[in-house]
C-alpha cells in the first residue's frame, strides 16, 4: 500500500487498561429492576487475562505466519475503525492483549464486560455497526478501493465476521494490499472484539474464523 495512513501506526491507539470499576444500577428504578441489575451484576465473572487469546493460540490458529509477540501493557496497535469498534457503552470491565509478527502483522482482542445482558447485546450490535460504517472504509487515495464481507460464525450467543480488504485499482498495479478482519463476539454479559490487519490478505479467512471460535470457547457468562 503506498498511502498507509494513520490506522497502520504500531505506536498509537488504546492503552491496555486493565480492569475498570462497574457502573451502579441506574437512580429511580423500581425496587424489582434494581435488585434484577444488581444480581445480574454480582452474577457476572470477573474478567481476567486468562480469558484471552495467548500469542501460542494465535500462531496455532493461524500457522507459518510468524505470530510470535504479545503485548500485555504498554500501548497497543490502533483498530483500522477506531475506538468505537473495540467496545460498546455502560462499560463494567474491560481486558487487551496486542499480538504481532514484529513486522508487517498486528492484532488485537478487546474483552469487555457489561452490567447485564441487555447492554452486553447492545454494546455488540453498536460495534457491528462501527465497523459497517468504518471510516477507514474511505482509501487514502484514487489508487485504491474497498470492499466488506459480513459472515456469521456459530460461536457464542452470536459472532459476526467483518472482513474489510483494500485493494489497488488497474492505474496502480504495483501497490500493495490490506486486510482488516473484525470478529465481534457476544456471549452472556460479555463481548469479545479480536481486530487483525496486515498487508496483503493478512489473515486467511478460515484461519481468521479459527481464532474467532478460540476467542469465544475462552469467553465467560
Amino acid at each position: 500500500m503506498k498511502r498507509i495512513g494513520k490506522y497502520w501506526a504500531v505506536a498509537a491507539g488504546l492503552s491496555v487498561v486493565g480492569l475498570v470499576a462497574g457502573a451502579s444500577a441506574a437512580t429511580g428504578a423500581t425496587t424489582g429492576s434494581t435488585q434484577a441489575t444488581n444480581a445480574s451484576s454480582a452474577s457476572a465473572t470477573t474478567l481476567n487475562r486468562s480469558m484471552l487469546l495467548t500469542v501460542g493460540q494465535v500462531s496455532q490458529a493461524d500457522p507459518r505466519q510468524g505470530w510470535s509477540v504479545q503485548r500485555d501493557t504498554g500501548i497497543l496497535p490502533r483498530t483500522f475503525c477506531g475506538p468505537a469498534s473495540q467496545e460498546g457503552k455502560l462499560v463494567a470491565q474491560r481486558l487487551a492483549r496486542g499480538y504481532s509478527d514484529d513486522m508487517s502483522k498486528t492484532g488485537a482482542q478487546y474483552l469487555t464486560r457489561y452490567n447485564s445482558p441487555a447492554a452486553a447485546k447492545a454494546a455488540y450490535a453498536s460495534v457491528v455497526t462501527a465497523v459497517k460504517g468504518c471510516k477507514g472504509a474511505k482509501p487514502p487515495s484514487r489508487t485504491h478501493a474497498r470492499k466488506l464481507t459480513v459472515t456469521s460464525v456459530k460461536a457464542g450467543d452470536a459472532t459476526t465476521i467483518l472482513r474489510w480488504y483494500d485493494y489497488p485499482l488497474p492505474n496502480d498495479p504495483g501497490s500493495e494490499a490490506g486486510t482488516f478482519p473484525y470478529a465481534v463476539t457476544l456471549k452472556g454479559n460479555t463481548v469479545s472484539v479480536v481486530a487483525f490487519w496486515g498487508y496483503g490478505a493478512g489473515v486467511k479467512p478460515a484461519n481468521f474464523q479459527k481464532l474467532a471460535v478460540a476467542a469465544a470457547a475462552k469467553q465467560p457468562r
